[in-house]
């Protein structure tokens, strides 16, 4: 019944979602660009349950067409000097991923092709480089792929399989679709459908969660419990893009 139920929604979910006009951007040569604070369970003495603390800021940008562009999450920490970029590219051929982390004195590169038969990978750090090849389903996906399929309603499937970049390995995925029960405002204010997806493995803990309003993301979740993004105006980011570290020779956040 679960599963009938699910494919129900897969069929109706892009139906709703294409009666949402998308916002008309100025230059169609910039990017589409979601800003986000970044925030984690309180751990201070004295905090009240379910306390947040703000850690940093994270951008969300999309440029060029649907499957065949470049996306990218940049997170940047306050006060770590810490700084990660997550970017994949679309297009004929294999897709491609690239995951980069500067901190001080260290860092860490992460290169990903996704082919026909599997996945190649090339790590790198300071001192070292590792390459290493793993077998991968065809219907195999990056992480920010999934989301913007998740976004457009167009998972198509209960059970996804994508690569972790942190752990460098293939993870099997149950999505859950909940949905809101009364509208939500958007960031216009207009009343729209929310929807909150979730990725769960086989233990039940979660791989990701994302809340959508609309066809905006909303709020973003990493791993069960941990680090969270909640949508923020481009002033609101702005305002705290002081508050970050920046390394010597590390390109300037901005938009």
């Amino acid at each position: 019944m679960d599963r009938l139920i699910f494919q129900w929604l897969a069929l109706l979910l892009p139906l709703c979602l294409a009666s949402v006009k998308p916002r008309r951007r100025a230059d169609a040569s910039e990017p589409a660009t979601e800003w986000f604070v970044l925030q984690r369970p309180a751990s201070s003495p004295g905090a009240r349950l379910g306390a947040v603390e703000e850690v940093g800021i994270a951008a969300l940008r999309r440029r060029g067409a649907v499957g065949a562009g470049q996306l990218e999450w940049e997170l940047r920490f306050f006060g770590e000097d810490t700084r990660v970029s997550h970017v994949e590219r679309g297009g004929e051929g294999a897709a491609r991923l690239s995951w980069r982390e500067w901190r001080p004195r260290s860092g860490r590169t992460l290169s990903a092709e996704l082919g026909p038969t599997g996945i190649s990978l090339v790590e790198s750090g300071q001192r070292q480089s590792l390459r290493a090849s793993l077998p991968a389903p065809r219907d195999a996906r990056f992480p920010i792929a999934v989301l913007e399929a998740a976004r457009s309603g167009t998972l198509g499937a209960d059970r996804i399989a994508w690569l972790d970049p942190l752990a460098r390995a293939i993870e099997r995925l149950s999505v859950r679709i909940d949905f809101s029960p009364e509208p939500q405002p958007d960031s216009s204010g207009e009343d729209v459908l929310e929807r909150r997806v979730r990725l769960e493995r086989d233990d039940g803990t979660t791989a990701a969660e994302w809340t959508f309003r609309g066809t905006q993301l909303w709020s973003a979740r990493w791993q069960s419990g941990g680090l969270q993004a909640r949508r923020v105006s481009a002033q609101e980011w702005e305002a705290r893009v002081g508050r970050c570290g920046r390394l010597a020779g590390e390109p300037a956040a901005g938009r």
